[in-house]
């Protein structure tokens, strides 16, 4: 190989290895012929530096390699790690997507669930360790499972559904349904939470007639409603129809139920037994007149057509009244009672009309409630006394009233008044002496409460009902007070 080739061979390598211009580029002139000994020995120098070069580009090329795998070792997982990610496509598809879009459709999200038990001891004044006739019990000193609700809601933008479970043992263990609400709202256009503007309702709800009746009895201290409002309405659900709704500070319900309320006396309770229907409403009022002052308040009207039952036809009859009391039938013990004919039912009319306000104040010590209302009424009571004009030949008149208080002391205790009276037959004439006078049939109670409050969970509520009435008499046939004073401990949880 003559030098112009060993040059050349020389310039490539160093240009495959990436030598610069100034190193093996422009290699030094051919020396002249005379000195082929010296170039020798320079192209042999050349050749070990460019060994010597080759053996440390390779040894940093190695190290870099070593360097990168461990970057990335430290910043990225494992080389296994992405292999069972490969599943997770088919959970990205069209079709799962969807039925996860569905899924904020699912009828069961946002059902809300409360539910309240009271338990409580009563102690009444005129309890006896014995039975009515017919069997019913005249022990009134026991225990109680006076509630144990549960309830279920869920509203939408355009609808709302409740249910309301109720169990207890006033008169032997019993489960019932309190409430069931089906319902068509509008709350304004583009709102889709708050109250409703209107709101149509069908199924078992409170009655709207006043502020007691369709108070919870959850958030009420006192331990029942006041007597003339068992009296009017035994229990508060009815079913029917109902349009309610709220615009600023007005607020309103209306109205048509069956009359029966839950709970009646007339064997009828959430039965219509005739094909009028009662309408009832209600038209009120909330403002707030400052920092921590809230008023409410508002009339209630009640129209509505009571029943009263006929008779059933019987046959003639023979009795035997043993006279002389010697268990033989003897002459003159034996009487014919001859058969009736059946009497038709008949209807008669009912009404009522009330008022009722609310004043709330909100101060450091806590909130203070003072509530009243007043009722005048015709044939109402369906719970205590019941009125029937058809039985009594004449309109019976109910005049009620109540005033009460309730006091927090901080979140932790509470105290109350509450006085009410309800006279059962405003026009009541009796027979004293041979001669028919006026005389008052009205019951009026003063309960003072007390209790203890663990906020948002329990209550242990202690009542005292003085009872004032006029359903005893005295030696000589004066009505006079009954001594039926009761008190009640109750414990209430909330869910």
């Amino acid at each position: 190989m003559n030098r112009s080739s060993l040059l050349c061979s020389l310039l490539l390598a160093s240009s495959a290895l990436g030598f610069s211009s100034r190193a093996v580029a422009q290699p030094a002139p051919a020396p002249p012929p005379a000195g082929e000994g010296k170039l020798a020995t320079q192209l042999e120098e050349q050749q070990a530096d460019i060994n010597a070069q080759d053996a440390r580009i390779r040894d940093l090329e190695k190290k870099l390699a070593d360097l990168s795998k461990q970057l990335a070792e430290r910043k990225e997982p494992p080389p296994a790690a992405p292999a069972p990610a490969a599943p997770k496509a088919p959970a990205v598809s069209t079709a799962d997507a969807s039925a996860a879009a569905a899924k904020t459709d699912d009828p069961l999200a946002g059902i809300r669930l409360r539910a309240y038990v009271q338990g409580q001891y009563e102690r009444h004044q005129d309890s006896e360790d014995q039975l009515r006739q017919g069997g019913a019990l005249l022990n009134q000193n026991k225990f109680v499972l006076r509630r144990a609700r549960l309830k279920l809601e869920r509203d939408w933008q355009y609808a709302a559904v409740m249910v309301e479970i109720d169990g207890n043992s006033v008169r032997g263990p019993a489960i019932s349904v309190q409430h069931a609400e089906a319902s068509l709202l509008y709350r304004g256009k583009g709102e889709t939470s708050g109250p409703p503007l209107v709101k149509g309702t069908l199924g078992l709800f409170d009655t709207p007639f006043g502020y007691e009746l369709v108070e919870s009895p959850r958030e009420r201290y006192f331990a029942e409603r006041t007597i003339a409002n068992r009296a009017f309405f035994p229990g508060e659900p009815d079913v029917g129809a109902r349009v309610s709704g709220q615009l600023g500070w007005l607020r309103y319900a209306a109205a048509i139920v069956n009359g029966e309320p839950k709970d009646e006396r007339s064997g009828f309770s959430l039965q219509d037994p005739n094909g009028d229907k009662d309408f009832v409403a209600r038209l009120g009022a909330q403002l707030t007149a400052g920092t921590g002052i809230e008023i409410s308040g508002g009339v209630s009207v009640l129209n509505g057509t009571g029943f009263h039952k006929g008779t059933d036809a019987t046959k003639n009859s023979v009795v035997w009244k043993d006279a002389n009391e010697n268990g033989q039938v003897d002459v003159g013990e034996l009487t014919a009672v001859p058969g009736t004919a059946a009497t038709v039912a008949q209807n008669f009319d009912r009404w009522a009309m009330g008022a009722d306000y609310e004043l709330t104040l909100r101060t450091p010590l806590g909130r203070t409630q003072l509530a009243g209302e007043v009722v005048v009424a015709s044939n109402m009571d369906r719970g205590l006394y019941v009125a029937d004009p058809i039985l009594n030949g004449v309109d019976t008149r109910e005049v009620a009233y109540y005033v009460g208080l309730t006091q927090e002391v901080t979140r932790y205790a509470v105290v109350g008044f509450r006085y009410e009276s309800y006279d059962p037959n405003a026009d009541y004439l009796d027979r004293q002496g041979g001669k028919v006078v006026p005389s008052s049939t009205s019951i009026r109670a003063y309960s003072p409460m007390v209790g203890l409050v663990l906020p948002d969970r329990a209550r242990l509520i202690f009542q005292y009902d003085i009872l004032r009435d006029h359903l005893a008499r005295d030696r000589a046939g004066v009505p006079t007070d009954l001594e039926n004073d009761a008190w009640t401990l109750r414990l209430q949880v909330s869910l």
